[in-house]
């Protein structure tokens, strides 16, 4: 029997910018000038570009006021590096004065701890939880003196600037607040962040990185931030970082230390008054407020429904993934849905410069619900609002209550609005909204114009409609038309993707080498403990078993399920593949019993670590329910398989490829347990919904054929069945070859009616 297991695939690194060249000083400058006129004209256009580069890098990253990077000690505006500001007391035109005293928080000394012995921190916890303030006051106590290096998210080579300040400091922080902001297409890689924490020389560096507990839920998710290898890049920079959390609801010392502070600061004293309902940092952000006023700004005589819909727009527009500044132009054109849901005219909208104006006055003298960016006519949406509404980023029900469907024409204006690397995080979010032919067009946009990685989104969309040739093809051809400059990241994560693909065909042997070489690769780049290698060490595993050799691909699964235990832990999702790989060959081996205690006990653990809805936790269910119906239990794993068939409706939708395998493979056992009429009821239905949807020549309803054929056989109608069978031949040797599995048992059915059962199952991909 061919397993069906879960398309765990290969980990890769994300689109990473090319390196600009390093600040170039003013005596270069003043070189060039003098001797301008004796360069050719190339070396002058080059010596230009230069000069425009180094000011490129000097934009990209935080700067004082004599154009240098500042020192943690001398940062003053801590707004400025994303602290959110609170109401102003006393002197308004001192630094300090949008920003409170410090309250010193229960986690303080963990997070100088974690400042003094790693390389990578993250604070993670919901917005307002106090998480860049206190991640800030902790690296002012520990690294004074260091130079503190903030890059803009918005510039596109601001990482490699970073990476490049680093490597000329004797000691930095590399300063990434709303991490969130750095992940994604042309962002943070595995690679790129081992630049930044190991930059050689005896130098050290601290990547300190914030991230809303939304977010992380959001990358950490599969169903929601998808499968690819952008995503899964994310997910391994997430994963190597010393993580620290920071609650949103202070702790009593916490509120007694922020009492004795109130002391001397009103504004602490009236948060504290709250703090049995909100915490400290939240009240003085304001947020509740805020979400309040947006609320009640939907009453017409309030006056402000059209900066409602306005802020309502470009939440929506967050919740599909456009994470940049969004221009007035298009919420102006996006917010009129919104208005006119709610009424339209006969709400008595105010006009649109006074909608802008009252969405981005501050409310309580903190913050705003849409702030302006330092772009004209920009804004971004203040996190709290996006993060707490149902249908936020971490919410990806489209049905979630308070919020209403993303309509495909507001889909289609943000694909056209976007930048080609935003479009490629637009496909990622339709994918999560099982938004598919959407998610189809961002990436096809993307990829267009340039975002080579756009090609394993687009890869993902067509191997999950069993087009796997077209997957492999525009792997293919993304990589032979690459520039010859194109990044070593990019090339390694489209080839993984390519290997991937390449076994769901058949190939297994090219698949086998290419994982092998990048594996190897990985090994030398990344080193043996990191997650993406072991990721790619449980491909060589994969296509090891699938080639036949099961015993070795065991025991290469069991290796790399020691290697993740010991360097990952028994709660990092690399470890919970491994561990669904060695299942996988262990039922494989024929050792069914054994089988079916390590995925009841992977299930439980795969929903602990990963969710309910993670595609890995959805197959480790299917292979339960195969494994369970083989040692006997079949009505327990016929109920499982009807499970199976629920959450696939949900997740892919009722008339996906996947959705109709699950279906395929519940006839056929019903079949097989001695229901053969109950068997071709189901498939009889299958083959109408997979014909109409895939087409007659599919794969999936070419086998629904084939099973209507067989359990027509085993209901006594063998005339009826051979003539099922003679035009199944036809239609299987033209559309999959003679060679095809399904192919091969009608054409020995015919000759034998009988033959033993046997029903076709998906590939092991």
């Amino acid at each position: 029997m061919l397993l069906v297991v879960a398309a765990v695939g290969v980990s890769s690194v994300s689109w990473a910018a090319r390196l600009l060249p390093g600040v170039v000083g003013g005596a270069l400058v003043a070189v060039a000038a003098t001797v301008g006129a004796a360069l050719s004209q190339r070396g002058q256009r080059l010596v230009e570009e230069s000069v425009l580069h180094a000011e490129a890098a000097r934009d990209a990253l935080l700067r004082d006021r004599r154009g240098r990077i500042p020192r943690v000690r001398d940062i003053d505006d801590l707004v400025g590096i994303g602290v959110h500001p609170a109401a102003p007391e006393g002197d308004k035109c001192t630094a300090g004065a949008r920003v409170p005293p410090f309250v010193r928080r229960d986690r303080s000394r963990e997070i100088e701890e974690a400042l003094r012995t790693r390389g990578f921190v993250l604070l993670v916890g919901e917005s307002t939880a106090g998480k860049s303030r206190a991640a800030f006051e902790a690296v002012r106590t520990v690294l004074p003196q260091a130079a503190f290096i903030a890059p803009d998210p918005n510039h596109p080579s601001a990482l490699h600037a970073a990476a490049a300040a680093a490597q000329r400091e004797r000691c930095c922080v590399v300063w990434l607040d709303d991490v969130e902001r750095y992940l994604g297409a042309g962002a943070l890689t595995p690679y790129l962040l081992r630049r930044l924490v190991r930059p050689g020389g005896g130098r050290r560096a601290v990547v300190v990185a914030t991230i809303r507990a939304q977010e992380r839920a959001r990358h950490m998710d599969v169903r929601q931030a998808g499968d690819g290898a952008g995503p899964r890049a994310a997910r391994d920079v997430l994963v190597s970082a010393h993580e620290i959390r920071l609650d949103r609801r202070w702790h009593e010392d916490e509120v007694a230390r922020a009492r004795d502070q109130g002391r001397r600061d009103g504004r602490v004293a009236r948060a504290v008054e709250s703090a049995e309902r909100y915490g400290i940092a939240e009240f003085l952000a304001a947020g509740p407020q805020l979400l309040a006023a947006w609320q009640d700004a939907w009453a017409p005589e309030g006056g402000h429904t059209r900066g409602a819909a306005l802020v309502g727009a470009a939440v929506e527009a967050r919740r599909a993934g456009w994470s940049r500044p969004l221009p007035g132009a298009l919420l102006r054109d996006l917010h009129e849905r919104h208005l006119a849901a709610r009424g339209g005219p006969s709400l008595r909208p105010e006009s649109w410069g006074e909608a802008v104006a009252w969405a981005t006055t501050p409310l309580y003298a903190t913050s705003s619900m849409l702030l302006p960016h330092e772009s004209p006519d920009t804004y971004d949406v203040f996190d709290y609002l996006s993060d707490t509404l149902p249908g936020s980023p971490s919410d990806s029900s489209d049905a979630a209550p308070g919020s209403v469907p993303i309509p495909d024409e507001t889909w289609l204006r943000l694909i056209t609005e976007a930048e080609p690397d935003v479009c490629e995080d637009i496909g990622w979010r339709a994918v999560a909204h099982t938004r598919r032919t959407v998610a189809r067009q961002a990436f096809q946009r993307a990829l267009d114009n340039g975002v080579l990685t756009a090609a394993v989104g687009l890869a993902m969309l067509l191997g999950d409609e069993w087009r796997l040739d077209e997957a492999c093809r525009v792997l293919r051809t993304t990589l032979s038309a690459a520039p010859a400059d194109t990044a070593a990241d990019v090339r390694f994560e489209l080839r993984s993707a390519l290997t991937w693909w390449t076994g769901g065909t058949g190939n297994t042997d090219e698949a086998l080498a290419l994982a092998a070489s990048l594996h190897e690769e990985s090994r030398h780049r990344y080193g043996d403990d990191q997650p993406w290698t072991v990721d790619l060490a449980l491909n060589v595993a994969r296509w090891t078993g699938n080639s036949g050799r099961i015993p070795e691909a065991l025991d290469l699964a069991l290796a790399s399920r020691a290697r993740a235990l010991a360097a990952l832990g028994p709660n990092h999702p690399m470890t919970i593949h491994a561990r669904f790989e060695v299942a996988v060959w262990t039922r494989a081996s024929g050792r069914t019993a054994e089988a079916v205690t390590l995925w009841r006990e992977l299930a439980d653990d795969a929903r602990r670590v990963l969710g309910t809805h993670d595609r890995t936790t959805h197959f480790v269910g299917w292979n339960l329910a195969g494994a369970v119906i083989e040692s006997g239990e079949t009505s327990l794993g016929l109920s499982l398989l009807s499970n199976i068939i629920r959450d696939r409706s949900v997740i892919y939708g009722s008339d996906h490829p996947w959705t109709f395998a699950g279906r395929l493979e519940h006839a056929g056992r019903t079949g097989e347990t001695g229901r053969p009429d109950k068997a071709r009821t189901l498939v009889t239905a299958l083959t109408e919904d997979a014909a109409r949807t895939l087409g007659p020549d599919h794969e999936l309803t070419l086998a629904a054929r084939h099973q209507h054929a067989l359990w027509t056989a085993h209901l006594d109608q063998p005339a009826q069945a051979a003539t099922q069978f003679s035009s199944l031949l036809n239609d299987c040797d033209r559309a999959l070859g003679p060679d095809h599995p399904l192919t091969r048992d009608t054409r020995a059915r015919l000759a034998d009616p009988d033959r033993p059962p046997w029903c076709y199952e998906p590939p092991s991909w």
